[in-house]
């Protein structure tokens, strides 16, 4: 499938609008008309084509007849190279788009009409291997289509191409955190992250006998955008020290709220 240039419009998008509303804040609300944009995902010091993207993030009430897209990754020709959408309709389902293919899975799990229950959205990709997809630490997809990233960016709570000609299926509900790994995460990681969802993993580092630092798969996040505001900004730091800081924008009309709601 092959998304269609969009006509000029008269819409001018800019940073972000925020309403506060809240005074501790643990993620941030989209309703439509908002998206946060990162870099290049393959500038993003990835050393190889096996990485991990993760989301918490719940649903609500949703104010569309455009299925909201979680994120979406769009190749410089504005072909779809993958995007994960929530179906409006349904509450327990997602429709993925992969290398422009639809597809739909459905998981007894997931309610998106439900705003305080939130859900690990971890996506797997390799070269050799394919993608898989994990919702909590089920996986309700494994696909060997091999996916291309070069020169795309990395789009979350739309579908967007890089000159943002293309803005559309904008999100509904909030998203607590993204992560950037730059490897795959194995099965027992991804439960114990949804087990605890205030923790990456048991332990930040080991030391062997001597006290010297042991490398994990801790060290191999390159991105971590928490969405804890104090205040309305229109960065979003990255707290992993790799300098992948991201930016919300919105359409004229539109906000985006900071929110106490958070996985627990």
């Amino acid at each position: 499938m092959r998304l269609l240039k969009l006509l000029p419009v008269l819409f001018l998008f800019s940073c972000i609008d925020l309403i506060i509303q809240e005074t501790i804040y643990n993620s941030l609300y989209f309703s439509g008309g908002s998206w946060i944009e990162f870099a290049e995902i393959d500038s993003m010091k990835l050393e190889s084509d096996d990485f991990t993207i993760q989301f918490w993030i719940s649903g609500g009430d949703a104010n569309t007849n455009k299925a909201p897209a979680i994120f979406s990754i769009i190749d410089p020709d504005d072909n779809i190279t993958l995007a994960i959408l929530r179906d409006v309709n349904q509450k327990n389902s997602i429709t993925t788009i992969i290398n422009s293919a639809i597809d739909r899975q459905e998981y007894s799990g997931l309610d998106w009409s439900d705003p305080d229950d939130f859900y690990l959205i971890s996506l797997l990709f390799s070269d050799s291997e394919g993608l898989r997809i994990y919702i909590n630490d089920y996986k309700i997809l494994s696909s060997g289509s091999l996916l291309d990233v070069k020169g795309s960016i990395l789009n979350v709570g739309a579908i967007v191409n890089k000159d943002r000609t293309i803005r559309e299926n904008f999100w509904y509900g909030y998203i607590d955190e993204v992560r950037l790994w730059n490897t795959r995460l194995a099965d027992s990681t991804i439960k114990f992250q949804y087990e605890q969802p205030d923790k990456l993993g048991d332990n930040y580092r080991y030391t062997d006998e001597n006290g010297n630092e042991i490398s994990t798969y801790l060290d191999s996040l390159i991105g971590i955008w928490r969405l804890n505001f104090e205040e309305p900004l229109t960065i979003i730091e990255d707290d992993s020290e790799h300098d992948n800081d991201g930016n919300i924008y919105t359409l004229s009309g539109f906000s985006v709220e900071l929110s106490k709601k958070g996985a627990k």
